[in-house]
């Protein structure tokens, strides 16, 4: 007795939502490049951990006080990225190694496209 496995695959449409946004502290305790290199390299490492986005240090080198990082997040889910955007506004706001001064982020065009077997 053979048993015969039958696949079928229906063609599914994906949506796909991207936000770019910048986000500006305020490092009252830094005193040096070096010391603005810690704090943020661990700003960064804390959000790629926690929510899984990418993000890029933008800042001029001159400036010891100050930062500015690029991020970018993509989801299938536009609940799922509205709720990540929450929580990255509360986690930066609740810290005592800096002052959140500003976060602006914009939405990309969603993007929908059938998948085919």
């Amino acid at each position: 007795m053979s048993r015969h496995v039958v696949e079928v695959r229906l063609k599914e449409m994906v949506t796909i939502f991207a936000v770019h946004g910048k986000i500006e502290l305020f490092l009252p305790a830094s005193q040096s490049l070096k010391e603005r290199r810690r704090i943020v390299h661990s700003v960064k490492s804390r959000l790629q951990n926690n929510f899984n986005i990418s993000i890029v240090d933008s800042s001029e080198d001159n400036v010891w006080q100050r930062a500015t990082l690029g991020f970018a997040i993509v989801s299938s889910n536009f609940s799922g990225l509205q709720e990540t955007l929450e929580a990255i506004d509360r986690h930066l706001g609740n810290n005592p190694d800096f002052e959140l001064i500003e976060l602006k982020y914009g939405y990309f065009p969603s993007i929908s496209e059938t998948l085919s077997p």
